[in-house]
């Protein structure tokens, strides 16, 4: 059984050499760097001879680039990552081990990890999840699940209900939720296999400045995509209705909070503009423009 592993990058050369590093030699690997940092292909390629590195012009967002990805795979199944995620070459081989062991019974699974485990905790992202109680001490090897992460997917690319994996109309937050529901609608099984433990650090190594900005990014996109997800699946009027409390809130706490409170001010602002451009029909894309 053959299995090809999908990278998205993005600027990180320690981050995507430590991931690569912890793969082993014996799986062919394809990165996919959101930028026109022709250094990092050089130099991953030179040090890694089975992976490719395919050079994006400017960043497309995770789901784009991630379709990019998938695109070029010709197995029957897939690992997609990003780097920020250490699996190492024993726990593919038991993931492979998994997959013979489930052949087409799923769509989607995932390795099991600490953010994954509150992840599927919270409904919050669509109503109709139904929530998963995951923890370390299940006995079982899988668990059904309605929703996971998409750092660690492994793709059934047979179960994909169309010809490419992620909606590119999200930049960053909602792919993986709204392909979970694309495949909860064709009634397909989703699973994590619970004896396969790896780790995800979620961005863990940033600070300052850089910190700040990357907060300002993570608001704007996840209320961009909420609204868009619910907007594409349940109707515009529906989601209006459930984010219209919010868009108010988030106008008054960016006014009222510009005189007491910097970082409530930045925080509220950006929920506030990334919520009013989705209902404009602002594509998410633009989020790279509008934050600087």
């Amino acid at each position: 059984m053959d299995l090809k592993i999908i990278i998205v990058s993005y600027r990180s050369l320690p981050k995507l050499d430590k991931c690569i590093s912890h793969l082993g030699n014996s799986h062919k690997v394809i990165v996919i760097e959101n930028s026109n940092n022709y250094a990092i292909k050089e130099n991953i390629e030179k040090k890694f001879s089975f992976c490719d590195v395919v050079i994006n012009d400017k960043n497309l967002g995770y789901g784009a680039a991630a379709n990019i990805g998938y695109k070029k795979i010709n197995t029957d199944f897939a690992l997609l990552i990003n780097t920020d995620t250490l699996i190492n070459e024993s726990e593919i081989n038991e993931i492979k081990n998994e997959i013979v062991k489930n052949g087409d019974n799923f769509a989607l699974a995932s390795p099991i990890y600490d953010d994954l485990i509150d992840f599927s905790k919270n409904n919050e992202f669509d109503k109709n999840f139904i929530k998963t109680e995951l923890n370390y001490k299940n006995t079982s090897n899988r668990e059904k699940v309605e929703v996971i992460k998409g750092c660690s997917l492994i793709i059934n690319c047979k179960k994909i209900p169309d010809d490419k994996l992620f909606d590119d109309n999200y930049f960053f937050f909602y792919e993986e939720i709204d392909l979970c529901k694309r495949i909860k609608n064709h009634n397909e099984n989703i699973y994590v296999f619970n004896k396969i433990k790896i780790k995800h650090g979620n961005a863990e190594a940033l600070d300052g400045n850089s910190k700040l900005k990357y907060d300002d990014f993570r608001n704007w996109n996840y209320y961009w995509s909420r609204f868009y997800y619910h907007k594409k699946h349940y109707g515009f009027l529906k989601s209006i209705l459930l984010h219209l409390s919010k868009l108010l809130r988030f106008f008054i706490s960016t006014v009222f909070m510009y005189f007491f409170s910097k970082e409530k001010f930045r925080t509220n602002k950006f929920r506030f503009l990334g919520l009013f451009c989705s209902i404009l029909n602002i594509k998410s894309s633009n989020s790279d423009k509008i934050l600087k």
